[in-house]
């Protein structure tokens, strides 16, 4: 059987806007528009279970026609949701994407007060059974990501967590104890180490290694185009080469290549091998439209759609 995560974290409206001409500031610009299912730990829970690993979500929504068409994605997925909370006078959250004509992102604009009113006790009160993965990402607020850390560091829970963004890392300063592995960009591994009085000077082998320094057991600096550096005290750290892609829209690359390399760590895979894994997804992903992509053939075969990933 194979094991199971509880996802927590945001669960979102995206909205991509995308540019038909360079960005021109202070008028309007001609774009084409499209909305779908989006968020961190949303997406990164969908991408789990299209790989086929048994996977629930811990979150929040408004009350509002987003939040029940995303709760009903979700079913059609075959995500659990009894943890995802429907709050009353608040909007689900939502992130605006304008991408440039080559898909690359000009600005993300992110409203998403009501993931601020999750609780550690919301977390706690669906906490992963024995053999359960947790994924964190931190779009949760800084008191829920610390006690989940706590908790995983007494009981031995293995947890992941995705910085989302540079200034969402930040929440993390509290430490890294109980982090089996964190994901970051490069901009990211510099904020936090900054937030933790670290040197944020380097490469990124140097960054990646100061952040096993501070208590994650691994790290998976991802590097773009250009793939990822991996670091987990086994040796010095490596570099997965990334894989050429016609990008159409880099939203969901990340999130893709997190789920990716879950897959592989819940059933026993090396951390090298799924991140490999993981990279070659992200380069599949960022060829499509859709922040998610199709379905795949399931965990222990490399990844959705492709003899890799």
């Amino acid at each position: 059987m194979v094991p199971s995560v509880l996802c927590a974290g945001g669960i979102v409206l995206d909205r991509h806007l995308r540019l038909l001409a360079a960005a021109r500031p202070g008028t309007s610009n001609p774009a084409r528009a499209s909305t779908s299912p989006g968020g961190v730990a949303r997406n990164v829970a969908e991408n789990l279970a299209l790989l086929g690993v048994p996977v629930r979500l811990c979150s929040r929504v408004g009350d509002d026609d987003a939040g029940r068409e995303l709760l009903t994605q979700l079913a059609v997925r075959g995500v659990g949701s009894k943890a995802v909370r429907v709050v009353g006078g608040v909007s689900t959250a939502s992130y605006v994407a304008v991408l440039d004509p080559a898909g690359d992102l000009v600005l993300g604009v992110a409203a998403m007060d009501v993931l601020d009113g999750i609780t550690p006790e919301d977390l706690l009160g669906a906490w992963p059974r024995p053999g359960e993965w947790l994924f964190l990402d931190c779009n949760l607020p800084a008191p829920v990501l610390a006690a989940a850390l706590r908790r995983a560091a007494s009981d031995g829970t293995p947890v992941a967590v995705d910085a989302v963004s540079t200034p969402k890392v930040t929440r993390l300063a509290g430490g890294l104890a109980g982090t089996a592995v964190l994901f970051c960009n490069f901009d990211e591994a510099r904020a936090l180490l900054a937030e933790l009085a670290l040197s944020p000077d380097g490469g990124p082998p140097a960054l990646a290694d100061r952040l096993l320094g501070a208590g994650a057991r691994a790290v998976v600096l991802t590097l773009g185009p250009d793939g990822a550096v991996v670091a987990d005290g086994d040796g010095p750290p490596r570099t997965v080469p990334g894989i050429p892609a016609r990008v159409v829209d880099v939203t969901g690359a990340g999130d893709a290549l997190v789920a990716t390399t879950l897959s592989h760590l819940v059933t026993g895979g090396s951390l090298d091998e799924a991140v490999r894994a993981g990279v070659r997804e992200a380069s599949l992903t960022v060829a499509v439209p859709e922040s998610v992509r199709g379905k795949g053939p399931g965990p222990g075969v490399q990844g959705p759609g492709t003899p890799g990933r």
